[in-house]
């Protein structure tokens, strides 16, 4: 071989190391590039989140308003628990199926539910049912059906949780059933609510209230376990609010309000149980009789925490209310009417540690009488 083939093997040898060495790095980060695109688009493959749809119940003995309850509350629990990506608001869902005449209950085939959740809503998951009240049976006892089903694969739904029951209270229908079918489409562990609407009947008939509230006990007007003064002003009893005979029932005692237009189209009038403890996640059941032949009516339970006030230290320590359930009373005029309502007093970065109840009326004048309030704890703590 001579010099001028030397020279370019030498030179081909130069040129080519010197392009291994300058693009061997390229070559290798675009690998490693693609290689973890491919991995994280693998992950987010395996990790998507599944986009769920809530549709309103049917509730035909009421137009439809309690099935709207319902479905706003399941989507409600959705958001906040963030396991599936749901619509920005049950309003867009509402608004799609009434311009696109979408009804959705449990006559609806399967089939027909698959196209609506996965055609319209470009959706996998669809949760639907019917509420309705049970004929000839108490106010708060109802018929209940819930569907949850899973149509990520064409043409194979999978029924995540289905349930066909009559409720005894109307608080079972957050607290059980819908809890069940949320535990069911999360994959977790759920009580049977047969098992636990056992336990809590149990526990109510045998255990004791934590509220004073047959009225039947007192001094100097006031009954035992509740508060003197009453109204947003703080007005002692015997005004707004008075511990009275039951009208055409001398021999029973209850708590009446009575409004006059200006009271109850303003700030209405409040009256407060006295503190009772409170488990944090124990579960309470509240039952309660009323009547009015005007005035709306609520009852409140308010739970409590203590932090320290402003100026420090344990010994000016103030009540800040963490938890509130909130019962809408609804019935026929001048008629006694029992309440039920199972609540779990909690929160996400304070302990409820005791609790009030809190009676009102307002809106419109007359009189309102409340009677036997119970509180109990039906559930223990987790």
């Amino acid at each position: 071989m001579g010099k001028k083939e030397i020279a370019i093997v030498r030179q081909s040898f130069f040129v080519g190391w010197t392009a291994w060495f300058f693009f061997f790095p390229i070559f290798s980060w675009a690998a490693a590039v693609w290689l973890g695109a491919a991995i994280v688009i693998a992950s987010d493959a395996k990790n998507k989140k599944k986009v769920a749809i809530p549709f309103d119940f049917v509730s035909t003995f009421d137009q439809g308003r309690y099935g709207q309850t319902v479905g706003e509350m399941i989507w409600t629990k959705l958001a906040r628990q963030g396991e599936f990506v749901v619509p920005e608001s049950i309003e867009d869902v509402r608004d799609y199926c009434r311009s696109h005449q979408i009804t959705v209950s449990p006559a609806t085939d399967l089939a027909t539910v698959e196209r609506i959740v996965r055609t319209d809503f470009d959706a996998q998951i669809g949760i639907w049912g019917q509420v309705e009240r049970a004929p000839g049976a108490a106010s708060d006892v109802y018929d209940l059906t819930i569907w949850c089903v899973d149509f990520s694969t064409p043409s194979a739904p999978k029924v995540v949780y289905q349930t066909k029951v009559r409720t005894r209270t109307v608080s079972e229908i957050p607290h059980q059933y819908v809890a069940a079918m949320l535990d069911a489409l999360n994959q977790r562990p759920s009580a049977d609510p047969s098992k636990t609407r056992a336990t809590a009947e149990k526990k109510r008939r045998t255990g004791p209230s934590l509220v004073i509230g047959d009225f039947q006990r007192g001094d100097r007007g006031v009954p035992a376990g509740w508060e003197e003064v009453a109204g947003q002003q703080r007005e002692p009893l015997g005004g707004l609010v008075r511990w009275d005979d039951e009208r055409g029932n001398s021999a029973n005692k209850v708590m009446r309000f009575t409004l006059d237009r200006k009271v109850a189209e303003n700030e209405g009038v409040m009256y407060y149980s006295r503190r009772f403890p409170i488990r944090p996640g124990a579960t309470y059941r509240f039952q309660g009789r009323w009547r009015s032949n005007g005035p709306a009516a609520k009852i409140f339970v308010k739970c409590y925490d203590e932090q320290p006030g402003p100026y420090g230290g344990t010994a000016t320590k103030q009540p800040r209310e963490v938890y509130r359930c909130q019962m809408n009373l609804k019935g026929e005029p001048n008629v006694w009417h029992t309440y039920t309502e199972d609540f779990t007093p909690n929160h996400p970065q304070y302990s409820p540690r005791w609790g009030r109840v809190m009676l009102y009326a307002y809106l419109k004048p007359g009189d309102v009488e409340f009677d036997d309030v119970v509180v109990q704890q039906i559930q223990s703590t987790p």
